[in-house]
């Protein structure tokens, strides 16, 4: 259903994408939440490497996103149309609230560093509210190379 890997990535990496999204991603608002897309994307080649080791099949990338969750600001739960493998790691570590959500029932606090992949277009998720802060995710969206692997 989905695979949580704490601690996975380097906090200065993290650290680094935080802290230069806003220059390096276009804003692209999306209800009360905002959402900022890759505008170059020469950046995939900075950005992918760092979850090659998560996914043992080559795959193509979507879209890849940064969502700002501010205080009061969660996501519904959804399923994701065009994603396979949905991979969302967690950027900040500067908030309270903002759980990720899967199937209505299951709450997962990530940490900075942490990485959860699912099959987005299968599984129903969203982030609860959050309470004081901000939440940072960097988020992929993907699909196999090969269409056997879906």
């Amino acid at each position: 259903m989905y695979t949580l890997h704490r601690g996975f990535l380097d906090h200065s990496f993290c650290d680094y994408i935080a802290n230069t999204y806003k220059d390096t991603f276009v804003h692209d608002p999306r209800g009360a939440w905002n959402a900022y897309t890759i505008r170059d994307k020469s950046l995939y080649s900075e950005i992918l490497p760092n979850f090659f080791p998560l996914v043992d099949y080559k795959f193509t990338p979507n879209w890849i996103n940064i969502t700002e969750y501010t205080k009061g600001i969660g996501l519904r739960h959804h399923k994701d149309s065009e994603s396979s493998l949905t991979i969302v790691s967690e950027i900040s570590d500067n908030y309270t609230g903002g759980r990720f959500i899967i199937n209505k029932k299951t709450y997962i606090k990530l940490n900075k560093g942490d990485v959860l992949t699912f099959n987005g277009s299968r599984v129903f998720h969203g982030v609860e509210k959050v309470e004081e802060g901000t939440r940072l995710s960097l988020n992929i969206w993907t699909k196999p190379k090969e269409t056997h692997l879906i």
